[in-house]
């Protein structure tokens, strides 16, 4: 990422000064090699010391850390802040906790200088594209780096840079927190269209593909399933590639604190967990080896499945799944003051980003003139309305075939859940009040109050 970030600077005019940490026979010289493989590159310095690094800078120096987050981002702010002067500025570009970059925040404005948490998304393409990015921070802090924050941004749906103020504090981290817990769902969803055509219905990877391909023509498109369609045609000789590629997928630690986030706030976040806890899933093969001995058999195949009632699934699934990443959004905003603006962030993730597509389009127009939970909008309930039935079907063919879709029957039981026509939590609440007194709300009062009932007991 720091190099995609350099190069990108490069080539918008920005005479930069090149850092990377020096470990003897392991990182030696890593800016002067970065420097001699790309011509952006040609007119920059590169340095193994911090103070040199920074004394070359202009005032008020703008750093742009992109190393991993936690401890290593940790180490870099101890290290150059010794070197600062009032009125200079931070950005960590890392994937950092939000609570992270709120403390960091305040101990650097305690000192002058400005901080901003910048959530960066982009793909191998960036350089080219763009990326996008996802700033918080004080205000006077983004007005220092605005420019080349926006000359890094790729351009949104209506030609502006993929590159707007979030928050103050940690708002910035916090919306990327969420932008890769929608990732996670998303990408989970993908794969369990897959998991139904290749393995119920038995078509190949390339049909598969061919079936994606018009998924293209409609709101489906975006980039994670053109990058789809690339590995599904992608061949070793007659073998495609995707079947030597084991079936375990790793994670970073930004989809737990998504989940973590929602269950802070009391917003339902079943699909971004879903999609997590099938990670987890993924990769405890002992398990999965000693289950798969007595569930092989129990599979059938070659089901016959609408392909548009799998479009309709995907589509669905996906309303709830950003349903639920803006909620978690909305509720940190109210709760912090962040004030952050639905229709703005919804552009800058049009573009540059992994989740752009041409829903998020959509939502940039929804948002400019909504300011309820999206499930809410005439839109959105037309949709379910539509496309429920088709769902259902679609969860009824993966059970009887045994296909693991853990997302799609997240969506259907978030919708099931919301509904009010078979109440169930009503028991919980009894549950709880017989054996704890913590009372319930009546269905008779209005007011709120809590109530007791003189439960028989045994």
């Amino acid at each position: 990422m720091g190099t995609m970030v350099g190069r990108r600077l490069a080539r918008h005019g920005y005479a930069l000064s090149l850092h990377n940490r020096r470990v003897d026979n392991i990182e030696e010289k890593v800016a002067q090699n970065r420097i001699a493989t790309y011509p952006e590159f040609a007119d920059a310095l590169g340095f193994e010391e911090i103070q040199a690094f920074v004394e070359s800078l202009e005032t008020p120096r703008i750093i742009i850390i992109t190393v991993n987050a936690g401890t290593a981002t940790e180490n870099v702010i101890d290290e150059v802040t010794p070197f600062l002067q009032p009125g200079d500025c931070i950005v960590d570009g890392g994937n950092a906790h939000y609570d992270h970059s709120t403390r960091r925040y305040r101990e650097l404005k305690e000192k002058g200088i400005h901080f901003i948490g910048c959530g960066i998304s982009g793909s191998g393409d960036a350089v080219d594209l763009g990326l996008s990015l996802m700033p918080g921070g004080s205000r006077e802090a983004y007005e220092i780096v605005a420019q080349p924050l926006q000359a890094l941004a790729a351009r949104s749906v209506d030609g502006t840079p993929c590159c707007v103020y979030i928050g103050d504090e940690g708002a910035g981290h916090f919306v990327k927190t969420v932008h890769n817990g929608i990732e996670y769902a998303e990408m989970q969803l993908i794969a369990e269209v897959y998991s139904l055509l290749r393995w119920a219905v038995g078509l190949t990877p390339d049909h598969i593909a061919e079936v994606l391909s018009q998924w293209k023509k409609t709101d489906a498109n975006g980039y994670l399933l053109e990058i789809t369609l690339n590995i599904l045609r992608e061949k070793q000789g007659e073998q495609w590639v995707l079947d030597s590629i084991l079936d375990s997928a790793g994670h970073k630690g930004t989809g737990v604190w998504a989940v973590q986030a929602a269950a802070s706030f009391g917003i339902p976040a079943m699909m971004i967990t879903s999609a997590l806890h099938a990670r987890y899933l993924s990769s405890q093969r002992h398990i999965r080896q000693h289950l798969n001995e007595v569930t092989a058999s129990q599979s059938k195949k070659n089901s016959s499945i609408s392909t548009n009632d799998v479009l309709t699934a995907f589509q669905l699934a996906r309303l709830i799944n950003y349903h639920e990443g803006f909620a978690i959004i909305r509720a940190a905003s109210k709760q912090f003051g962040w004030n952050i603006d639905l229709a703005s962030l919804s552009k800058i993730w049009t573009n540059g980003c992994i989740i752009r597509s041409a829903l998020m389009n959509k939502f940039v127009i929804l948002w400019s003139s909504w300011n309820d939970e999206l499930i809410l909008h005439d839109e959105v309930k037309a949709v379910i309305k539509s496309g429920w039935p088709g769902l259902r079907r679609i969860i009824q063919v993966a059970s009887s075939e045994a296909i693991f879709t853990p997302c799609l029957v997240s969506a259907s039981q978030y919708i099931a859940g919301a509904s009010l026509r078979f109440p169930a939590a009503n028991l919980i609440a009894a549950q709880r009040d017989y054996f704890g007194n913590h009372g319930f709300w009546s269905t008779d009062d209005p007011s709120g109050e809590l109530h007791h009932y003189p439960w028989k007991r045994d």
